[in-house]
Formats: structure tokens, C-alpha cells, sequence
């Protein structure tokens, strides 16, 4: 079988004393067919090396140049959107020189450790509808990421309602909201990204198994979000693409198909978003 791990973090420290190995292991004994790598501005350059090394690693990207964290958001409007520019200006000539980004994020709201105010709720949703309109203008799918802020990430990309985001699509990172939800997503051409936490016993791992049950496998694709969200029974563990295994027996089991299916399915779903042949 062969896995499409669509979110992955292989920059992180926890890899830096067996990357080299790891990365081939997986390549060529493990069935891992290609990666995305989620990198931060800060990391842009050693995810560009990183992916360069490895045929099947692609990037997923971010940009701060537009950022100002103690901009008065009205005031400094103006000239956040003249940064914003520049900003896509930058990211197309990068993606000109760069076949391997393929997509934007990720990004998104997250109030996991930050107290859910008007004022912070004001703050988020404006960054959040600028990364937006980059990824417009920029012509990448997006990689969603949402910290306990499901309802306001779904009323804001309902409201956007952009079909010419990269393909008309993105995808859900690490999707946490109920299963309605998640085929309210499918019907505005967003994909569910399962990960590992569906092995999970966890409050959280049971409403992902619920919504692996009601969703088409051609509306999913799989991602590790390693080093995190390790499956069951290697929780504990550092995760990485290998593990993909895992969780496209449990998708299995739960939709009473083959894992087979589940992983070409899931793939060429991954490949279709990312536009990659």
C-alpha cells in the first residue's frame, strides 16, 4: 500500500537525531509516497532544502511579512493590505522558482490558550480573513488549523466562500468539529483530515470515529501531524509517516473496507488538493 501523509512536521526538534534516516525508511520500506511538511516563516529556508533532498516531500508554507502584532487594526489597515501585497507578490515569484509548495497554512484561530474575548475574537478574525485573501490571490489550497474555534472557523470560510482558492478547495487540519459539520465542510469542497487521534480512546478520538462513520472516504485524506497525535497503541511514542498504517486500518474497520481502498483513495484525494501528478 502506499499513504499520502498530508500534514507533517519533520522540522521539529524531535527529529533532528534520525531525520536522514527515518525519511528514507519510510520512503522506501514503509510505503510513505509523499508528504507535505508544514513550515513556518522562520523555517522557510530549511524547508525548501528539506524538500529539495526528498523527491516526495512538498511544503506547505506561511508568510508574516504582512503581520504586525501591536498594529491598531484600524488605523494600521491600510498599511497592513500595502504588506499584503507585497507579501503575494513575494509568494508568487517563490512558487514560480519553487515547484514544491503546494499549499498555504497552516493558519487558522486557536483559543486553546487564549481566553475567547470580543477583543481577541476581533483580533483573530481579522488575520484569519487576511491569510485568507493571500491564499486567494496566491492561487494555493489551505491548510486549516483550529484550536477550540470550530464554529467561528466554519462561519468565517462559509462567509469567504471563494471557489477560486487553490483548486476551489483545502483541507481541515486535525479535525475536531462534529460530523454534521464536517459534511457541511465536504458540500463547500473542503477535505476532513483524519489523523491518528482516531485510534484514540479519548472523548476526542470517539467523535473523530463518528465522523470517519458518516463521511465519504473521496471527502478525507490522512495526515500524522507528527511529531503529535501518535495512534494507539504507540501513543506515547514520537510520531511519524509510518504510523499512517495505523490509522488507515482503524478508517478501515470503522467503514467495513479494505485498507487498501482507504489508503488509494485517500491519497489520490491528497494529490487531487495539492495538484500534484
Amino acid at each position: 500500500m502506499k499513504y499520502f501523509d498530508a500534514h507533517a512536521h519533520y522540522l521539529h526538534g524531535k527529529f533532528n537525531r534520525d531525520r536522514d534516516r527515518i525519511m528514507r525508511d519510510m520512503h522506501n520500506k514503509d510505503g510513505v509516497e509523499y508528504i507535505v511538511n508544514s513550515t513556518s516563516s522562520s523555517e522557510l529556508d530549511r524547508g525548501l532544502e528539506f524538500a529539495k533532498k526528498y523527491d516526495f516531500v512538498y511544503l506547505s508554507i506561511l508568510d508574516d511579512g504582512y503581520y504586525m502584532e501591536e498594529a491598531d487594526l484600524e488605523k494600521d489597515e491600510g498599511l497592513i493590505d500595502e504588506l499584503l501585497v507585497e507579501s503575494v507578490v513575494w509568494l508568487k515569484e517563490l512558487c514560480v522558482r519553487n515547484k514544491k509548495i503546494v499549499a498555504m497554512g497552516e493558519f487558522g484561530m486557536d483559543f486553546r490558550r487564549t481566553k475567547l474575548t470580543p477583543a481577541e475574537l476581533r483580533k483573530q478574525t481579522f488575520w484569519f480573513k487576511k491569510d485568507l485573501e493571500v491564499s486567494r490571490q496566491v492561487k494555493l489550497p489551505i491548510v486549516i488549523h483550529s484550536g477550540n474555534a470550530c464554529q467561528q472557523i466554519f462561519d468565517l470560510l462559509k462567509e469567504a466562500d471563494m471557489p477560486d482558492y487553490g483548486h476551489g478547495r483545502g483541507m481541515i487540519h486535525c479535525y475536531l468539529g462534529s460530523p454534521e459539520m464536517a459534511m457541511d465542510y465536504i458540500e463547500m469542497g473542503y477535505l476532513i483530515s483524519i489523523t491518528g487521534l482516531v485510534t484514540h480512546r479519548s472523548a476526542r478520538g470517539k467523535n473523530l470515529v463518528e465522523v470517519v462513520k458518516k463521511i465519504p472516504l473521496k471527502g478525507m485524506v490522512i495526515e500524522t501531524d507528527c511529531p503529535y497525535l501518535t495512534p494507539e497503541p504507540f501513543r506515547d511514542k514520537r510520531n511519524d509517516s509510518s504510523f499512517l498504517r495505523i490509522t488507515v486500518e482503524e478508517i478501515a474497520k470503522i467503514k467495513n473496507v479494505s485498507p487498501e481502498e482507504v489508503a488509494k483513495i485517500t491519497t489520490a484525494n491528497a494529490k487531487l488538493l495539492f495538484g500534484i501528478k
